[in-house]
């Protein structure tokens, strides 16, 4: 799982750590000055342009900031648009009940993806909307950086065809317990976020019922259940998204 910032990284739901799925979009249409603008408006992020507040990149307390200096100018879009792979999940929870408190709309436009701790912040949206070649990625909360060296160290033996997991080693088994049970309460805490918004519980229902991925010691992913990539379409069952639009309104 790739999505503890869960990301839940829509987990948490690494942290939720974010999760990967896609690299960064081409645009080979593109003229040279256009594609200039658009690696700048990344950078800055977030902004607003015209009645919409652009989050693009990394999700972090810049964010939650940027809500509080900008009030005045965020209470007056309409719109918040996320183009996100995901980040740190305490700070999507903080972010997410802003927006939920705003009342806002978010949106998914045409290619755009939110994965791990932008699904937070996605599901706090008044209304939903995601263009219907969209993404969501759920999964759950992740170690961060200093803990995945504690797992590495507690849980690996290096040999020589490279490190192998050994769960039998001294103090491994401890570590995989405790850190099953905080990612789990990460995982379950940004669910219930989701849910206070009018997210289905089936979401998180379905999602613990997910066989563990085979993978998961390799990818140290304490939760063990595997990244799980929505289409808009399909995140309307779990009333995730609450409108999907053709690629070709925007």
């Amino acid at each position: 799982m790739r999505f503890v910032s869960i990301a839940l990284q829509v987990m948490v739901v690494s942290t939720l750590s974010a999760s990967a799925v896609a690299g960064p979009r081409e645009f080979p249409g593109s003229p040279d000055g256009a594609a200039d603008l658009d690696r700048l408006r990344r950078i800055v992020s977030p902004h607003i342009e015209g009645d919409t507040l652009v989050i693009e990149g990394r999700i972090d307390s810049h964010i939650y900031d940027y809500l509080q200096y900008e009030a005045q100018r965020v209470a007056a879009v309409r719109v918040i648009e996320l183009d996100s792979l995901g980040g740190n999940v305490e700070w999507a929870l903080e972010i997410a009940r802003r927006i939920k408190e705003l009342g806002k709309t978010t949106l998914l436009t045409s290619q755009h993806y939110c994965a791990s701790a932008c699904a937070f912040i996605f599901a706090a949206g008044r209304e939903r909307v995601a263009a219907e070649d969209t993404w969501i990625g759920i999964h759950g909360a992740r170690l961060g950086p200093g803990y995945t060296s504690n797992f590495q160290g507690l849980c690996f033996e290096d040999l020589d065809g490279g490190a192998v997991f050994e769960p039998r080693k001294t103090g491994c088994r401890q570590f995989l317990d405790r850190w099953y049970e905080v990612t789990l309460t990460r995982t379950n805490e940004a669910f219930a976020a989701m849910e206070g918004n009018g997210v289905s519980p089936d979401l998180r229902n379905t999602y613990f019922a997910m066989p563990d991925d085979p993978e998961w010691p390799a990818q140290m992913n304490a939760i063990r259940k595997p990244d799980w990539p929505l289409s808009a379409t399909d995140a309307v069952k779990y009333n995730l998204v609450t409108k999907v639009l053709a690629k070709t309104n925007f």
